[in-house]
């Protein structure tokens, strides 16, 4: 049995196929090398497309990129389980507020996941989004509290700008947040043009690096494997 996370929020930009894009190319590859597959259920399937020009040019590529819907995510879940040590999954993240939690579609999509991290980008209308977000995976975790795989969610913060307004106002909201039990992941990803490039087969994981953008997210991916292994 491996560990399924999966990567969640409502609103789009926030970089949440490019988090798990970054996180499946370092993990798949050394020092790591984890047997892993991403299961892309964004309607948008981002990672599905870029992985399909990538395979024209290479004849291997470190881990597979499958495109599913929710309801074909259901229907394999327990055999990829049985296959991966690591199942990532890019989930669709449309919240019907007249429908309760227990029939949200990300609630279907999230209940096997034994993990979900929230990206939380500043901005009023991402930082809102993201609260809402977060307020359905709180009661989805309630819910599957006595369950044998329960539900455990980090927040972290991506595209960090240092000396904005609207990001000093994220990390003062995230701070009312963490002081009403809500975890959130101390390392910050930043808004690096290096992220922007990423593809589905480089890995960024590099501990002697001196680049800043890899530096950062070598960091960064220390601390969610710290997560994964103290789970």
């Amino acid at each position: 049995m491996g560990k399924i996370v999966a990567f969640g929020n409502q609103k789009g930009g926030v970089g949440k196929s490019t988090v798990i894009a970054m996180a499946a190319n370092a993990l798949s590859q050394a020092p790591f090398n984890i047997k892993l597959c991403v299961v892309d259920c964004d309607r948008q399937q981002s990672l599905v497309e870029a992985r399909s020009f990538e395979e024209e040019d290479m004849e291997k590529v470190p881990y597979p990129i499958l495109g599913m819907s929710v309801e074909e995510l259901q229907d394999k879940i327990y055999d990829l389980d049985k296959e991966y040590d690591l199942i990532l999954i890019d989930t669709a993240g449309r919240l019907d507020h007249t429908v309760a939690v227990e029939n949200q579609e990300i609630t279907k999509a999230l209940m096997y996941a034994d993990y979900l991290f929230i990206p939380f980008r500043a901005g009023s209308f991402n930082l809102e989004a993201s609260i809402e977000y977060l307020k359905v995976a709180n009661k989805l975790k309630e819910l599957r509290a006595d369950s044998a795989r329960p539900l455990t969610y980090f927040g972290f913060v991506n595209m960090y700008k240092d000396r904005s307004k609207t990001n000093a106002f994220l990390i003062s909201e995230i701070e009312h947040l963490r002081s009403q039990g809500i975890p959130f992941m101390l390392c910050r990803l930043r808004n690096y043009t290096l992220f922007e490039e990423i593809d589905t087969v480089s890995s960024y994981y590099d501990v002697n690096a001196n680049n800043k953008a890899k530096l950062n997210f070598t960091v960064w991916l220390n601390e969610f494997v710290k997560i994964l292994k103290n789970g």
